[in-house]
């Protein structure tokens, strides 16, 4: 069973992975 506190991790870090794969693709392009 996931827990509410696992959602919020998850959603945290794809957060996070989405800007840093934000800035980094307009640093290249």
């Amino acid at each position: 069973m996931i827990s509410e506190g696992q959602i919020l991790i998850a959603l945290f870090a794809a957060f996070i992975t989405s800007i840093l794969a934000f800035r980094l693709g307009k640093a290249l392009y």
